[in-house]
């Protein structure tokens, strides 16, 4: 099982007002507001720590079909941009990257799975499905009913987790296998 977010941080300066009374409060726990507030760079910290829930959340999402909208449920322990999120007794680790205006995080029900999850990235736009199955000539990428994507393999149609999010000027494809 694999999810991933990402964060256009210039977008996210201007639609969100973290800085609001209450606006931590809603998202992180005390131990998450004080590690946000502490750091050299609070606005990325507050990024960085959604994206992990995020990406987190896109495994239950994918493990419960249930949409659902809890972030303090997930906690989040951090080293650097790598951390740990853990949700009702389950664990998962998360890798992060931030770079060129955006935050993107990949995490994984193991540790190990995160070194072998192949990641995307195209413009967002309404088509990305076309877009992504235009430039990838051996892999489609596909949603099921209930919008959970997958990577299918055209020779053998074997299908692989994938994940995908996208924000402002952003989208990223997260797989299990190389995917173009």
């Amino acid at each position: 099982m694999l999810g991933n977010d990402i964060v256009d941080l210039k977008l996210a300066t201007t639609q969100s007002n973290w800085r609001r009374k209450g606006y931590l409060d809603k998202l992180f726990s005390s131990q998450e507001q004080q590690e946000i507030l502490n750091s050299s760079n609070p606005e990325t910290m507050v990024w960085l720590f959604w994206s992990m829930k995020e990406a987190a959340y896109k495994i239950v999402n994918r493990e419960t079909k249930e949409r659902f909208y809890s972030p303090k449920k997930f906690n989040v322990t951090s080293y650097g941009n790598d951390g740990i999120v853990t949700f009702e007794g389950k664990t998962f680790y998360t890798k992060s990257e931030i770079k060129d205006n955006l935050i993107h995080t990949i995490a994984a029900a193991k540790a190990e799975n995160l070194n072998h999850i192949q990641s995307s990235f195209l413009a967002n736009a309404d088509d990305y499905l076309s877009d992504f199955n235009s430039k990838s000539e051996h892999y489609t990428l596909e949603k099921d009913a209930n919008g959970i994507p997958s990577i299918v393999d055209k020779t053998n149609g074997k299908s692989h987790f994938a994940s995908v999010s996208h924000h402002g000027r952003y989208l990223s494809v997260v797989s299990d296998i190389t995917t173009q």
